[in-house]
C-alpha cells in the first residue's frame, strides 16, 4: 500500500504539476508583454490637453471641456476675484481621467483651488511642482478624486482630473484674482474663452526652453497642418455673474458681445448675469464708465498682511498698495511730430476676419497723420516685406502708396516675428525722405512710435522679450490684438518692454474707434518722468521697477510691497512726481487715510514673478527658478514652478475608461486632430514585449500541443483572481492612466 500509495501520488499529481507549470508559463507571458507595453505607452507623455482620451469606441484620442463652466466675478473698485467652477459628469459606464486646458485673462493670480464630489469638499494646496505632481500621480493610482492645476504659459492654465466614476459628477473650483483695465475713461475687463493654435518658427535661435513647445501643447487638439477649415465643433456653454462694485457713480455698462441682465443693488453697487448659457467660442468683455475729471488722479488702495495667512500684526509683517494714476479724460499736452511705424501681421493664423480688421486699422492709422509726420509700413508672415526702405512724409501720394500695398496684402505663412520687430525698430534710425527742419519736433528729431498689429501666435516671447529690450531705446512700441482670442500675455508684455500699451480689437465694427483712441493717445502724453518716495525721501519697493509714461485715456498701475510696520511711522505719506510738459507735478497721498481693499499681496507677488521670468536668460534660469517657486509658496499662487494639488482622503476602485468633444474659436474653426504618436525608445520595448511573448510560446510548444488547453486554462485563472483583487491599471496610448476591461484581457 505504501509503494502503491506513492505511484498513485505521483500520477495524480503529474497532471497538476503539469498544470501549474502550464499557469505559471502563462503569467510569464502575460507580465512579460503586459509590463513592456505599459513601459512602452508610459514612453508617450502628455502634460497639457483639454482633456484628453483616447477613445475605447474609436480607438483614438478625443478632446474635451467641461460640461458647463459658471463663473462668479467680483469686482472691488479696480481688483477683479474671479472664481471658476468647472462641472463634469461622466455619463459613461467607465472611469474617467484627462487633463483641461483652460484659458485665463492675463496675469490672472491662481491662489486656490478645490474639489466638490458630493457633499465631499477636498481643499486645494500650493506645492512645488514636481512635489505636486507626485502627489497627484500617487492619489490618481490609489483611486482618490484629485485635481492637479498647472501653468504652462502665463495666460494658459491646465486641470488634471483623475477616477472619475460612472455616472459621478465632479466640480473644479479654480479661483484667481486681476486687474480691470481702464481706457479713454471707462473700465473693462475680458474673459477669454478659448486658447487658438501658436505657430512656432523653425531653427528659431533663443527659443524660451522653460515651457513645454506650444506645438507639443496644442497639437493635442489641433493639427496645425490641416490649416483652418469648416470644422466646428459642439460648443460648451458658461455661465458668468458679476458683482460690480465700482466705487464710483457709474453712467454706463455695456456687455460687448453678449447679452446681460442689470440689477441695481446700491447707488454704486450693480449685480450682472449673462442672459442664457453662452457658447465658449468668443471672449466676454465688459466696460463701464464712471464719472471722470479733467486733472490726473492719484489714488491708492492697502492691505494689511497675506491673503492667504492669518493676520499678522508683529513689526515685521508688511502691508501692500496698488497706486492708480488716472489720466484727465482730454490731454492738454501739444501734438508731437511723430514717425509712425506700421506693422502688420499676415501670417496663416490672420486669415479671415482677422485680416480684414488689421488691414481696416491701418487705413484708419494711415487716415491720422498728420503733416509734420513721417510713417513706413512692414507686412511679415514668413518673410518681412516694407513700403519703404526708409521713412516716408506724410503726403497724400505717399499715403496712396501705402494703401495700395497694404490691398494688396494676403493671410498666409508663418510668423517670423523677430526679423519684423527688427525691422521696424531699426526703421527709425534710417533717415526720413524729406529733412525740412519744419518737419522735425523742438530738439530735431521725431518720436519714433510703433504700432505692431497682430494675433500674437508665436511661442518664442521670450527671444522676442529680449530683442525688444535690446532695440526700444527712445522708441515706444504699441501693440494691437487682432481676432477673438489674441495671445494678450505676449502682446501686454511687449508693449511693458516697448514703454507703450496693448490694446484689443475683437470685432470690425471696433477698427475705427480703437485705432483712432490710441491715435489719439499717444499723441498726448500726459505725465512723464515718473517716480515715487515716502514722504523722508526713500523709495517703496514697486513694480514695474522703471515707471513708463502716463498717456491719455490709459492709466498707470503701480504695485507695492510696503515697508514694515515697524518703519511706517516714518513714511505716513506716499509722493508721486513727474512732469507735465515742461512743468514739474506731483501728489501726495496720506497713507493713514488710505482704502482698503483685498488680494493686493497677490498682485504685488505676481508682478514680481512676471518681471523675474521676463528677466530669465541662460545664466541665472536656476536663481530665476528658485525665486519664482519661493514667491509661489509663500503667497499661494501657482506659477512655472508651483502647482496646486488637491486629493481625497478615501480611496476607491477604478475600472475601464473614458471619452468627450472640443470647441473652436468663433471666427477661426479648425478640425479636430491628433495627438503626435511619438515616444522615445517604445518601439524598442515593444519589440522586447514581444521577443519575450515568442520565447514563451515556444518554451510551452516544446511540452506538445495538446497542452494548449492548459496555458488557456492558467491565463485565465490568472486573469479571474487578478481581477478579483483589484483592477488592473496601466498607462494608456496618451499618457493618461487606463484600465484594461476584463473583457478584453480575456479575448
Amino acid at each position: 500500500m505504501r509503494t502503491g500509495s506513492g505511484l498513485d501520488n505521483v500520477s495524480v499529481q503529474a497532471p497538476l504539476m503539469r498544470r501549474v507549470h502550464f499557469a505559471i508559463s502563462g503569467i510569464a507571458i502575460v507580465l512579460a508583454s503586459w509590463i513592456n507595453v505599459a513601459q512602452a505607452l508610459d514612453a508617450v507623455e502628455i502634460t497639457h490637453g483639454s482633456f484628453v482620451y483616447h477613445s475605447q469606441e474609436e480607438n483614438k484620442p478625443q478632446v474635451a471641456q467641461p460640461l458647463n463652466t459658471d463663473v462668479q466675478m467680483k469686482v472691488s473698485g479696480w481688483i477683479n476675484r474671479v472664481t471658476v467652477t468647472q462641472t463634469f459628469r461622466n455619463e459613461s459606464d467607465y472611469w474617467l481621467n484627462g487633463s483641461y486646458l483652460f484659458p485665463l485673462p492675463n496675469e490672472a493670480a491662481v491662489d486656490h483651488m478645490r474639489l466638490i464630489v458630493g457633499k465631499k469638499i477636498i481643499e486645494g494646496q500650493v506645492r512645488e511642482r514636481e512635489e505636486a505632481r507626485k502627489q497627484f500621480q500617487l492619489a490618481k493610482s490609489r483611486g482618490q478624486k484629485t485635481s492637479l492645476v498647472e501653468q504652462s504659459k502665463p495666460n494658459i492654465f491646465t486641470t488634471s482630473v483623475a477616477n472619475l466614476g460612472p455616472g459621478e459628477t465632479l466640480v473644479v473650483q479654480i479661483s484667481y484674482q486681476e486687474l480691470v483695465k481702464y481706457d479713454k475713461g471707462e473700465f473693462s475687463l475680458r474673459f477669454p474663452m478659448f486658447v487658438k493654435p501658436r505657430y512656432e518658427p523653425k531653427n528659431l535661435e533663443g527659443k524660451d526652453d522653460s515651457y513645454p513647445s506650444t506645438e507639443t501643447i496644442l497639437a493635442q487638439f489641433v493639427d496645425l497642418s490641416y490649416g483652418y477649415g469648416e470644422h466646428r465643433a459642439p460648443g460648451s456653454k458658461v455661465n458668468i455673474e458679476i458683482d460690480l462694485d465700482a466705487g464710483v457713480a457709474l453712467s454706463e455698462i455695456t456687455s460687448v458681445y453678449h447679452d446681460i441682465d442689470k440689477h441695481l443693488v446700491t447707488h454704486n453697487r450693480y449685480d450682472l448675469k449673462l442672459v442664457s448659457d453662452t457658447p465658449a467660442n468668443r471672449d466676454f468683455v465688459l466696460r463701464w464708465t464712471p464719472v471722470s475729471g479733467s486733472e490726473p488722479v492719484a489714488a491708492i488702495y492697502t492691505q494689511q498682511g497675506q491673503t492667504h495667512k492669518e493676520a499678522d500684526n508683529s513689526k515685521e509683517a508688511s502691508d501692500y498698495a496698488l497706486l492708480m494714476l488716472i489720466p484727465p479724460e482730454i490731454g492738454a499736452s501739444s501734438v508731437i511730430a511723430r514717425d509712425l511705424i506700421l506693422v502688420i501681421d499676415t501670417s496663416g493664423s490672420m486669415s479671415g476676419e482677422a485680416i480684414v480688421q488689421a488691414k481696416k486699422a491701418m487705413g484708419y492709422a494711415l487716415a491720422g497723420l498728420g503733416a509734420r509726420d513721417s510713417f513706413n509700413v512692414i507686412a511679415f508672415n514668413s518673410d518681412v516685406h516694407a513700403l519703404s526702405a526708409q521713412s516716408l512724409a506724410a503726403t497724400a501720394k505717399n499715403i496712396g502708396r501705402a494703401n495700395q500695398f497694404i490691398r494688396t496684402l494676403k493671410a498666409d505663412g508663418g510668423t517670423e516675428m523677430g526679423p519684423a520687430l527688427t525691422r521696424a525698430l531699426d526703421n527709425g534710425n534710417h533717415s526720413t525722405s524729406h529733412q525740412d527742419e519744419e518737419d522735425f519736433d523742438s530738439d530735431g528729431v521725431r518720436l519714433k512710435q510703433v504700432l505692431f498689429m497682430t494675433d500674437g501666435a508665436v511661442a518664442n516671447e521670450r527671444s522676442l522679450f529680449n530683442l525688444i529690450e535690446d532695440k526700444i531705446g527712445h522708441s515706444r512700441l504699441f501693440t494691437i490684438g487682432i481676432g477673438a482670442a489674441p495671445n494678450s500675455h505676449f502682446m501686454e508684455r511687449a508693449a511693458e518692454f516697448g514703454k507703450g500699451t496693448f490694446t484689443y480689437i475683437g470685432k470690425l465694427g471696433e477698427v475705427q474707434q480703437k485705432i483712432e483712441s490710441l491715435l489719439y493717445k499717444i499723441e498726448h502724453p500726459q505725465v512723464t518722468d515718473i517716480e515715487l518716495h515716502y514722504g523722508d525721501g526713500t523709495i517703496p519697493d514697486h513694480w514695474p521697477i522703471s515707471i513708463p509714461d502716463l498717456y491719455a485715456n490709459e492709466p498707470l498701475l503701480v504695485a507695492i510691497k510696503m515697508r514694515p510696520k515697524i518703519y511706517q511711522a516714518s513714511a505716513s505719506e506716499l509722493i508721486v512726481s513727474g512732469m507735465i510738459g515742461d512743468q514739474d507735478w506731483h501728489s501726495s497721498l496720506p497713507l493713514n487715510e488710505r482704502k482698503s481693499a483685498a488680494g493686493l499681496d497677490l498682485v504685488w507677488a505676481r508682478k514680481q514673478i512676471a518681471a523675474l521670468e521676463m528677466s530669465k536668460d541662460g545664466v541665472n534660469q536656476a536663481r530665476v527658478k528658485k525665486q519664482v517657486t519661493a514667491l509661489g509658496l509663500k503667497y499661494h499662487l501657482v506659477s512655472q514652478h508651483t502647482s496646486l494639488v488637491a486629493v481625497e482622503t478615501n480611496s476607491a476602485v477604478v475600472s475601464n475608461y473614458a471619452s468627450m468633444v472640443q470647441t473652436t474659436p468663433f471666427g477661426w474653426q479648425a478640425p479636430v486632430g491628433y495627438l503626435p504618436q511619438t515616444g522615445g525608445e517604445s518601439r524598442l520595448l515593444i519589440m522586447m514585449g514581444m521577443i519575450l511573448l515568442g520565447l514563451g510560446l515556444a518554451y510551452l510548444a516544446s511540452f506538445g500541443l495538446d497542452k494548449g488547453a492548459g496555458l488557456r486554462q492558467g491565463i485565465s485563472l490568472l486573469i479571474q483572481n487578478r481581477l478579483k483583487k483589484a483592477s488592473i491599471q496601466t498607462r494608456g496610448d496618451y499618457g493618461d492612466y487606463v484600465h484594461v476591461p476584463t473583457k478584453d484581457l480575456e479575448s
